[in-house]
């Protein structure tokens, strides 16, 4: 079979591997339709020649199961949660694989990943789709998706209340598609006019061009209500974007016992003062990706919502063009990108 290497500096190479036998406990999948993740690109901006199949974000078709299976069947439509842990430690008895104390390992990065024809993946981290459920869902389910949908669950949002997202990117967008099925009100940001109009297209109610607007003061007036005068933010905000400009912005949009969730990875300079948050009495907290559980609820979620990600898509690749699909995600002015390894 074909799969896709990350050999540094910005390079790929397609290269053959025999196609992969499912041990015990495994399922092999012919993967229908893959996402490029921003983590990917943290990988194929770097200089390691990683001398593995990269990619993590599988929708797959059961084809083969090894010994011991118990839930899933040949002919299956799978997402794959990305990280896979030992199975007995007290991490991963909260289904929190990305925390597993003993054996985790992450698809694409530890074990060969989605950029391929083929690939083996655990029966625990398999969710079959419901019939409603698309593909290119299942696609958003194995990363961006769900981490946007645990983001939302984390700040326990509520019908009607206002939620900005700062950065328009696959998670941002996601977070925007998800929260309007959730009732709320939601103004995006980003600096890139191609990912604004994505906002609006994904449900947005505003966007705002963080490149030349006042975005707290944008954001405060988007969150009035008429009637209404002591409103002095919106009720959450999620990060994505990872960049200082926006984390600034963060604590001056929310309002007084507001909520942040900090999704996206970035610089590392320090720009928040603890003064400003006892200031606003507001509560921060760190969303990294999603317990394996919530995979099995955004699945449900997804069936009975109606709702898909699909208007996130921007562009789709063949196995072949993959070089051409990561320099489209890199240019960062693009929704999702996916890459369909078998036609």
């Amino acid at each position: 079979m074909r799969g896709v290497v990350f050999t540094g500096n910005r390079t790929v190479e397609v290269r053959e591997f025999p196609t992969p036998e499912p041990a015990p406990g495994e399922a092999l999948l012919r993967i229908v339709a893959t996402g490029i993740c921003g983590s990917d690109l943290h990988v194929y901006r770097g200089d390691r020649d990683m001398n593995q199949i990269g990619g993590h974000e599988p929708c797959g078709e059961v084809v083969a199961l090894g010994p011991g299976i118990v839930n899933l069947q040949v002919g299956d439509l799978v997402s794959v949660h990305h990280h896979q842990g030992c199975g007995v430690c007290d991490m991963c008895a909260r289904g929190e694989t990305v925390r597993c104390r003993y054996g985790h390992q992450c698809y694409g990065v530890s074990r060969p990943g989605s950029f391929a024809e083929f690939m083996t993946a655990g029966e625990a981290n398999c969710i079959p789709l419901p019939e409603t459920v698309s593909r290119e869902d299942g696609v958003f389910m194995a990363c961006v998706g769900a981490t946007a949908y645990a983001a939302l669950r984390r700040l326990e949002v509520t019908a009607h209340q206002s939620l900005a997202v700062f950065g328009l990117g696959p998670v941002g967008l996601s977070a925007v598609m998800v929260g309007k099925a959730m009732g709320l009100r939601i103004v995006g940001t980003d600096i890139a006019p191609e990912r604004l109009e994505l906002g609006l297209r994904c449900g947005a109610d505003v966007v705002i061009n963080a490149a030349d607007e006042d975005v707290p003061a944008r954001v405060i007036d988007f969150a009035q209500v008429p009637g209404v005068d002591w409103i002095d933010g919106v009720d959450h905000i999620i990060e994505t974007s990872g960049s200082n400009a926006a984390r600034r912005c963060m604590i001056p949009a929310i309002a007084r016992y507001g909520h942040i969730a900090i999704v996206g990875v970035g610089q590392d300079d320090e720009v928040i003062n603890p003064t400003h948050i006892h200031g606003k009495a507001c509560t921060i907290l760190g969303s990294v990706v999603f317990p394996l559980g919530w995979s099995w609820d955004l699945a449900r979620f997804l069936a009975t919502s109606s709702m898909s990600f699909e208007a996130a898509i921007t562009h789709r690749f063949s196995l072949d063009d993959a070089g051409e699909a990561l320099r489209t995600a890199d240019e960062g002015r693009c929704g999702k990108v996916l890459i369909v390894p078998n036609g």
